[in-house]
């Protein structure tokens, strides 16, 4: 009995103490660091501060871009700029638990996402209809508010959506161990970091410096809170088989959907899935276009995105 206690304490040290050395160099994202690193602004919303960006003619016509699970909202910089151009007033902002925004202990599913992106644009007092981009799990979110609040939208337009047919990116076996509690837990804390930093994103070198994202993506993994909200994330946001909050969206509000028939994340049968739920919105398949299609052929897609939101805005 006496060898079962020692083996069960060897392992609970080494658990406690890989616990400890995976997150050693986490440290808190305070409105100090914030302010000497951050160039936006913040708003004082139920779960923390969130941070947001403007761009373009404070009177143009609003789009709201909501970007994805692990990328802040820099991924959007070439098409924020595209459209700030051509007019729009663009709003970018970080979710809860990424880029500068607050990372608070929380519940991260669909009524989480449906409050942050309630109180951003009722503190900002976007009260005109106003459209939304959103990109890989932002277009979860983007046509979950769309099916919920269609009167407060007048277009939207998404990036490589997630929520219809999802490619194991964190690993078939992976990604069920990570819904476990206390075992995952542990296993996100160790391989996290690893796991994100194998994206193409960043091992790929970049042959177009224009064509490649805007900023460095990992300097949001210094600051604690930010694996724990992915890992809420992925057990409490569903991501895949929401075919009807597409088709019921799409009745209620414009729809323009781009997928890439490169896209290793977002499964390329999603193009047909919402093609069949979704008759009433435009889908454009990109060829050559990977997962990161909106900056990677932004010079494609943003024209497109344009006209579309200019036959569908005010």
């Amino acid at each position: 009995m006496s060898w079962i206690i020692g083996i069960a304490v060897v392992i609970g040290l080494a658990i406690a103490i890989s616990w400890r050395i995976a997150g050693r160099n986490e440290i808190p994202l305070t409105a100090e660091v914030r302010k000497a690193e951050a160039s936006g602004e913040t708003l004082p919303l139920e779960p923390g501060e969130l941070y947001f960006t403007r761009r373009g003619p404070a009177d143009g016509p609003v789009v709201v871009m909501i970007h994805g699970f692990g990328t802040p909202h820099m991924v959007f910089e070439q098409n924020a700029d595209a459209l700030a151009a051509a007019g729009f007033h663009v709003v970018l902002f970080d979710h809860f638990g990424r880029g500068w925004s607050d990372r608070p202990p929380a519940r991260y599913d669909a009524d989480f996402y449906d409050r942050e992106l309630s109180g951003l644009l009722d503190a900002l007092a976007l009260k005109e209809p106003l459209a939304l981009v959103g990109y890989s799990m932002g277009g979860v979110i983007a046509a979950e508010f769309a099916e919920r609040h269609p009167e407060r939208l007048t277009a939207l337009v998404l990036f490589a959506p997630a929520g219809l047919a999802l490619e194991p990116f964190l690993g078939k076996i992976l990604g069920r161990l990570l819904r476990i509690r206390l075992l995952g837990d542990w296993l996100w804390r160790l391989r996290a970091r690893a796991l994100l930093l194998g994206d193409p994103q960043f091992t790929k070198p970049p042959s177009d410096p224009t064509r490649c994202l805007q900023g460095d993506d990992t300097i949001q993994m210094r600051y604690r809170g930010y694996f724990p909200a992915l890992l809420q994330t992925w057990r409490h946001l569903p991501m895949e088989d929401r075919d009807a909050v597409f088709g019921s969206a799409s009745k209620k509000v414009p729809m323009l959907a781009f997928f890439g028939d490169r896209d290793q994340t977002i499964g390329i049968e999603s193009e047909a899935r919402l093609r069949r739920v979704a008759p009433h919105a435009r889908v454009e398949m990109i060829e050559g276009g990977t997962h990161g299609l909106l900056y990677e052929m932004h010079d494609t897609v943003n024209p497109l995105m344009i006209d579309f939101l200019r036959s569908n805005t005010h």
